[in-house]
């Protein structure tokens, strides 16, 4: 006899919450004085070392969960809109914004995992988003050089544009003294000027 649809429904609600647990577990670890270890992790989620491994088969898999908590924690959910905006300038200048306003959100767990990528402790998450991240500045500086900017989606300025927008810039120019979020509107204008669009 099958088990009854409940528990089944049940049993699934109790896996995502022992997921959720470990991911949150997983960030407060990165953030405090221990080391990034499946064992500190499981330690701090009250779990067994080998329930992490069941749910994320190692540590690649546990950064990948981390990252997608923190995309969707953080707002990068709304790059839609960025690319919704009619006015290419408009859209360049909102996708900006919303990544200022990611990395505020999580700037001190985002230089953890920055460093771990680094240091080679970690061969995923950062790069493959960062190529995501170049592929929609590809697009956004395809449309404004559409819209009457040639040159603004040349190689060279795609390049410095996505060095521009990329973490271990915005964090170092925002320095002690203020917050990601607050330098979009200077991180912007950077942007616009080596895209000659000021």
């Amino acid at each position: 006899m099958s088990p009854r649809p409940y528990e089944l429904k049940q049993r699934r609600s109790d896996m995502d919450a022992t997921r959720i647990r470990i991911i949150v577990a997983a960030e407060r670890v990165l953030v405090g004085s221990d080391a990034f270890t499946l064992e500190a992790v499981a330690r701090k989620a009250g779990v067994a070392r080998v329930t992490v491994y069941d749910r994320f088969g190692g540590r690649e898999a546990l950064v990948e969960a981390i990252f997608d908590d923190l995309a969707e924690s953080g707002g990068l959910t709304q790059l839609p809109d960025a690319f919704s905006q009619a006015d290419p300038i408009a859209a360049l200048e909102r996708f900006v914004e919303i990544f200022c306003g990611f990395y505020s959100t999580h700037r001190l767990l985002l230089r953890r995992l920055h460093a771990m990528v680094v240091l080679g402790r970690s061969a995923l998450g950062s790069s493959e988003r960062d190529t995501r991240r170049l592929e929609g500045l590809r697009v956004l500086l395809g449309r404004v050089a559409e819209g009457g900017h040639p040159g603004a989606d040349h190689a060279d300025v795609v390049h410095a544009i996505h060095v521009l927008t990329g973490f271990a810039f915005i964090d170092a120019f925002a320095g002690a003294g203020a917050d990601p979020v607050d330098v979009a509107p200077d991180v912007i204008a950077l942007v616009k000027r080596v895209a000659k669009l000021d």
